[in-house]
């Protein structure tokens, strides 16, 4: 941050320049990006005035504060810059947010409304998919075989032959058989 400093009618001591300074820096907590900040001090009889002006994230900022003492004119410029960065970024930050989650929600809501339309409108469809051979087990084979698999079911035909027949999984935990 570039402090730019200057008096009319009044000599810029070393302490003053340092206050100001010290003061600013709140502002380079507010605006990272802050660049040059120009100040200027006046005295006219009994008013001290000091007057900030500033530059930072493509915004300008001023304040013009008048008192008796001029640490005290500083002073209420500096809050007053606060005060106004402050109400723009909560302005921003707000207005932004409330534009973007209601943008956000529209556009969920017309896509949920189209996917719900489209499976309304869709017919159910055959997924074919690729099975193994039926093989030829007992039952107290076909079980551990498909708690080893993990899979949800299991296809197999007795070892004396017969019928094609579907072992699962139930529920409940235990096991259907039925015969095909």
């Amino acid at each position: 941050m570039q402090v730019q400093v200057t008096g009319h009618h009044l000599e810029i001591t070393p302490g003053l320049k340092n206050y100001i300074q010290s003061k600013l820096s709140k502002l380079e907590d507010l605006y990272p990006a802050l660049g040059k900040v120009a100040v200027v001090v006046t005295v006219e009889k009994y008013r001290h005035t000091a007057e900030i002006h500033f530059r930072a994230d493509g915004v300008e900022m001023s304040a013009k504060k008048t008192t008796k003492d001029m640490y005290a004119s500083v002073d209420q410029a500096i809050s007053a810059l606060e005060q106004q960065s402050g109400k723009r970024k909560d302005r921003l930050h707000t207005s932004g947010a409330l534009r973007r989650t209601a943008a956000r929600v529209n556009k969920l809501s017309g896509r949920a409304a189209a996917a719900a339309q489209a499976a309304a409108e869709a017919k159910p469809r055959v997924v074919r998919i690729k099975s193994s051979a039926v093989r030829s087990l007992s039952v107290d084979e076909a079980v551990a075989s498909l708690e080893a698999s993990g899979k949800p079911f299991l296809l197999f035909r007795e070892d004396r032959g017969g019928p094609v027949q579907l072992l699962f999984r139930r529920e409940d935990g235990n096991y259907g058989l039925s015969e095909a």
